[in-house]
């Protein structure tokens, strides 16, 4: 890094996660971000349009990231490193917890997510079926069709909010020990 950039420049590169870090100097953590909300996008679209939730996270924090850095003076600016979001010890960790630690948890989400995919996919042909060959009523299948897509949903929000309150009673118990 030479010196910290120009505001507007830093500005339009801030609109795309990890792009203000990159042109800040940060090219490790510009691409960590860039690679994280890349992959939420993508995970979001393929698998679980809630998932896409979390790259409006991951955006605010890299815009948010990119104005701090910015904005700090010069010797603080010249003394971060530039590292990597995620560590090879840190991924192991996660792996340890969601495939040793919470085991039967991780199991469940996975079903549930397959099942939603599965219904997503027979969706249409379910509705086709009911409708022209089983002659059911079009408001029944209207709700139907409303709870099937609540349900899925409705799923996701609670697994992002029971996630939510473990990572805040780890934190809690952490900071207690």
């Amino acid at each position: 890094m030479t010196r910290k950039k120009g505001k507007f420049l830093t500005f339009c590169c801030s609109l795309i996660p990890g792009a203000g870090e990159m042109y800040l100097g940060f090219l490790k953590q510009g691409v960590s971000i860039m690679t994280i909300f890349f992959l939420l996008f993508g995970l979001g679209a393929v698998l679980s349009p809630p998932l896409i939730v979390f790259c409006a996270v991951v955006w605010f924090y890299s815009f948010f990231h990119t104005h701090n850095l910015n904005s700090l003076p010069e010797d603080e600016f010249y003394a971060i490193q530039d590292d990597y979001l995620l560590h090879l010890h840190q991924i192991s960790s996660i792996k340890y917890l969601l495939f040793e630690r919470y085991r039967k948890a991780t199991a469940i989400v996975l079903i549930l997510l397959g099942l939603s995919m599965i219904w997503n996919n027979i969706y249409g042909f379910f509705i086709y079926l009911a409708r022209d060959v089983l002659n059911i009523s079009l408001e029944f299948l209207t709700i139907l069709s409303w709870i099937s897509h609540a349900i899925p949903r409705t799923v996701a929000a609670l697994l992002i909010i029971a996630l939510g309150i473990c990572l805040i009673r780890n934190k809690k118990q952490e900071l207690e020990s």
